[in-house]
């Protein structure tokens, strides 16, 4: 990803439906699978700008790792001194240093996603948790996936086998961000008819505050449903999984 595509990402970041909603779809998996334990050690691999630390800290001493570029130097830039320089398949921290590592969006990233797997396994304890996103479906790629440096994308059943053959047992494994299923897909279908002549940055569609309120609420709304149930079809595939 670019310095200028980081720069939008980490504008989005704070306000965006998308990645507002996506939190809540977060928390609330931690608070039902994690809540009232002691405080965690845990572990953001790719924070990017570090916005999701926000929320992880709810849980724990929180550390951050971003490769050199643009989303540490944001780290840096707003004073976060617990995020360091490394990648997602060579962790900069010792074996069975953390409860929980979270892997937000960065899976599809790595040209091996097994070796990054195989790293959250080394830096968690025993029974610790690994919470893995990613973006769902071949179908949805667009320049959208280009622009944010994607290798793939997944259906629920790669990322379970992907877990299970890196020695972790899934607890929990849905997709998610479902209710927009339907105007991605149509949107991804309208570039493709008509693609862009210039811009080919990552396509968020820029909407007013009062959209963008409604689709917010409506993402914390399925955070609740996925309280009491898995979805079957989605944008996105949340995966909870336990060190084996």
């Amino acid at each position: 990803m670019d310095a200028v595509e980081q720069e939008r990402m980490k504008r989005m970041e704070e306000e965006y439906w998308w990645h507002v909603g996506r939190r809540y779809l977060i928390r609330r998996t931690l608070e039902q699978h994690l809540g009232g334990r002691e405080p965690l050690d845990v572990l953001d691999v790719g924070c990017g700008s570090g916005r999701n630390l926000q929320l992880l800290a709810q849980f724990g001493r929180v550390q951050g790792v971003e490769p050199e570029g643009p989303g540490l130097d944001a780290c840096r830039e707003e004073g976060l001194d617990n995020v360091v320089a490394g990648l997602a398949d060579q962790i900069p921290f010792d074996d069975a240093s953390f409860d929980l590592v979270t892997s937000l969006d960065v899976l599809e990233h790595l040209d091996d996603d097994d070796a990054g797997l195989k790293e959250i396994h080394r830096v968690l304890r025993p029974g610790g948790h690994a919470l893995i996103t990613v973006p769902a479906y071949r179908f949805l790629w667009s320049v959208h996936d280009e622009a944010l440096g994607h290798r793939r994308r997944y259906v629920a059943s790669e990322i379970h086998s992907l877990l299970n053959n890196n020695g972790f047992t899934v607890v929990r494994r849905t997709y998610a961000i479902s209710f927009a299923l339907p105007a991605i897909l149509g949107f991804r279908i309208a570039q493709g008819l008509f693609p862009p002549l210039h811009e080919r940055g990552a396509s968020y569609v820029e909407v007013g505050a009062g959209p963008n309120w409604l689709l917010t609420q409506a993402l914390k709304l399925e955070s609740r449903i996925l309280g009491r149930m898995d979805l079957p079809v989605g944008a996105s595939i949340l995966a909870l999984a336990r060190r084996s």
